[in-house]
C-alpha cells in the first residue's frame, strides 16, 4: 500500500497567534503542502473561503480575536471541505 501524503494538498490555516500560525505553516510546507494563509481574522477567513476555488482541508482556531470560527466552519461544510478545530484553551 502506498504511503499517505499531503504533498500538493491545499490546506487553509486560520490562526490568530503568530507563533502558532508560523509553526503550522512551516510544518505543512515541510510536508509539501500548499498553505493557504495563514489567516488571522474571521473576516479574512470568510473572504478566502468564498474566493478560493479549491481547498482540500483546513485547520481552524476556534477563537479568532474574540470571534468564534463557526461561520468559517459552516462555509467549509457547505463546500464539503474537511477541517479540524484547534484551541489553546
Amino acid at each position: 500500500m502506498p504511503e499517505a501524503t499531503l504533498r500538493g494538498c491545499r490546506v487553509l490555516v486560520v490562526e490568530d497567534e503568530y507563533m502558532l500560525a508560523d509553526e503550522l505553516q512551516m510544518e505543512l510546507s515541510d510536508a509539501e503542502v500548499i498553505v493557504l494563509g495563514p489567516i488571522g481574522t474571521l473576516e479574512d477567513a470568510l473572504d478566502l473561503i468564498r474566493s478560493e476555488p479549491h481547498i482540500d482541508g483546513a485547520i481552524l482556531d476556534v477563537n479568532l480575536r474574540g470571534e468564534m470560527a463557526s461561520p468559517a466552519a459552516d462555509l467549509l461544510i457547505e463546500r464539503g471541505v474537511p477541517f479540524v478545530f484547534t484551541t489553546g484553551y
